[in-house]
């Protein structure tokens, strides 16, 4: 395919950014995503038999904020260096989600003094060994058979969660040098799920038209956590928030989950984080709210503001693109990064989870790496995107006046005092890969633009190019995200 071809294509993508003055990224200024600065990372490797590249990941001005960018994986097992986690850090990510098994720490019911921390601190010691200034969010989850009946579920008796929890928190709150502190724990996976049998095997919540119990769940874990640790952060736990009962064909999850525990938390500390998933198949439910995640992401604020949470930091612990199912294709998936961070990052999203890092065996094709955790062609757009995208501040979407045509979607970034354009053509059937976006025009107020597309690829267009010297340099767009740099 076109894409599996152009990564081959040799590629010199050099980003540098500006010694004072880089902004955050457009995320919410709340101390509950700041992190210290990271160092500089320099990595140089092959894309094809000779072709060579070197990527300058981003330097960190003694002027910046300290708020780390939005850009994250999914991870199952114990990330480390030849599991991915090298590429995951060249690639820029900088948050990390892993699902903590309650089964493995506490197999039998006992004390926390005889908890079997091995796997989990195996897990947290070789992201902070590997990965510099990079935050993990912790999914609780696995619930062991003699606390509830299913692995994500209501349990037996909330003491023996609210101690298990407590512990956890309490072991990772930064007070052993030998550990790293965590601060970021979400309840459960998807909790709005209604159906018994895939909360039994398939790693998701069982909460759906239980709203009210898990609002008080929430309550009495939330002083628990902060006893453990003052900066732990409670994270609602990711909804799927589509697909649901009343749909047709008929889905699985409660539509009116979100509306019932924010309805019962209302006056009292809940949690600290909104938390939700997103994925493509759904974006005509969306559109009248915006475009793709932007539209859920006004939604869910619509939500959060009526019932008195408006202030609330959101984010996305599910978001990708499938390579291999019936509404995906590498193309699609390899335009999806570009597309999916812009848009999260102009509705200020602190995080967005890329679901997942790897394909999984029996599980789809939602991996930047494949099966055996080699780089997929998405994995290279995922990683133009971070160095296109990092440190720069949201400014506003392009105007109709801007790019001549509705179907153009754009949005405006700035680094220091350079500005960036992500832009692209909606396609009309965004879900059929058998069709595309058409090719359209675009022309911009600029002497020069540099043009990047969603590879790396990099060229120079003119203002004199077309013959006339207007002021206006014309690039052609399609569905194929490009990145626009002004007047390099």
């Amino acid at each position: 395919m076109r894409g599996n071809r152009l990564v081959h294509i040799g590629v010199v993508l050099t980003l540098v950014l500006i010694a004072f003055g880089i902004l955050s990224n457009g995320l919410s200024s709340s101390k509950t995503f700041a992190a210290a600065p990271r160092q500089q990372h320099v990595t140089a490797g092959t894309l094809g038999d000779t072709q060579t590249y070197t990527t300058y990941l981003p330097v960190v001005s003694q002027n910046w904020s300290g708020i780390l960018p939005p850009f994250g994986v999914q991870y199952y097992g114990i990330p480390s260096p030849n599991k991915g986690l090298t590429y995951a850090m060249e690639a820029g990510v900088r948050w990390i989600r892993v699902p903590l098994s309650w089964r493995a720490i506490e197999p039998a019911n006992t004390i926390p003094a005889y908890y079997n921390w091995t796997y989990l601190d195996a897990q947290v010691s070789s992201v902070a060994a590997g990965a510099d200034s990079t935050e993990l969010i912790i999914t609780i989850s696995e619930q062991p058979e003699w606390a509830a009946l299913y692995p994500s579920g209501p349990v037996t008796n909330t003491e023996d969660l609210l101690e298990f929890v407590g512990a956890v928190v309490g072991r990772y709150n930064g007070s052993d040098p030998d550990l790293p502190e965590i601060r970021f724990f979400e309840l459960y996976n998807e909790p709005d799920n209604t159906d018994p049998d895939r909360a039994a095997h398939a790693g998701w919540g069982f909460w759906g038209n239980n709203g009210a119990g898990y609002a008080v769940l929430l309550k009495q874990l939330y002083p628990v956590m902060k006893a453990a640790n003052p900066n732990a952060q409670l994270v609602f736990g990711g909804i799927a928030l589509d697909w649901f009962v009343d749909d047709d064909p008929p889905g699985i999850f409660d539509e009116c989950f979100l509306r019932d525990v924010l309805q019962a938390c209302q006056g009292h500390l809940c949690f600290d984080v909104m938390n939700f998933h997103y994925y493509p198949v759904f974006y005509e439910r969306w559109l009248p709210y915006g475009p793709g995640i932007v539209g859920k992401t006004n939604y869910v604020r619509e939500q959060l503001r009526q019932y008195g949470f408006g202030d609330v930091p959101v984010i996305v612990t599910e978001a990708g693109w499938d390579s291999a199912s019936s509404w995906g294709s590498t193309e699609l998936q390899d335009r999806y990064p570009a597309i999916l961070y812009s848009r999260g990052m102009s509705v200020n999203l602190d995080v967005v989870i890329w679901f997942m890092i790897r394909d999984l065996e029996h599980f789809g094709a939602h991996g930047l790496l494949d099966i055996d955790y080699q780089p997929k062609s998405s994995y290279w757009a995922y990683r133009v995107m971070t160095s296109m995208l990092s440190f720069t501040s949201y400014q506003r979407p392009l105007s109709l006046a801007e790019t001549g045509s509705g179907q153009i979607e754009g949005y405006v970034f700035v680094r220091g005092t350079k500005r960036i354009d992500v832009v692209w053509v909606n396609d009309v059937k965004p879900l059929d890969p058998s069709t595309d976006a058409p090719s359209l025009p675009l022309v911009m107020s600029a002497q020069r633009l540099r043009v990047t597309d969603k590879y790396g690829v990099t060229y120079l267009v003119s203002d004199i190019d077309d013959g006339v010297l207007d002021g206006g340099v014309e690039i052609s767009v399609d569905g194929s995200p490009l990145y626009l740099e002004y007047n390099p």
